[in-house]
């Protein structure tokens, strides 16, 4: 998990981002592909946010990649 400086500094640059494209009058909050994960009775939920989906998002890769490895291995014993 993130320290608190990651999690301060990531959920002001998304506090940013979500600014900028709130802009046109249309609130962006919980649009996000991360906002799934958030949990607005927390500190920093944004970050906190972003920081679950791309845990989750690298175990599935992680996941997919070692399957991919093993898949080969058994085909060149073959």
């Amino acid at each position: 998990m993130a320290t608190i400086k990651q999690l301060e500094t990531k959920q002001s640059e998304l506090d940013i981002i979500k600014w900028t494209d709130s802009e046109n009058g249309t609130d962006m909050c919980g649009t996000y592909g991360y906002c799934d994960k958030c949990d607005k009775e927390k500190d920093f939920p944004c970050a906190r946010a972003y920081y679950a989906k791309n845990a989750a998002a690298k175990t599935t890769t992680t996941k997919t990649a070692t399957a991919k490895t093993a898949t080969k291995k058994a085909t060149a014993k073959k």
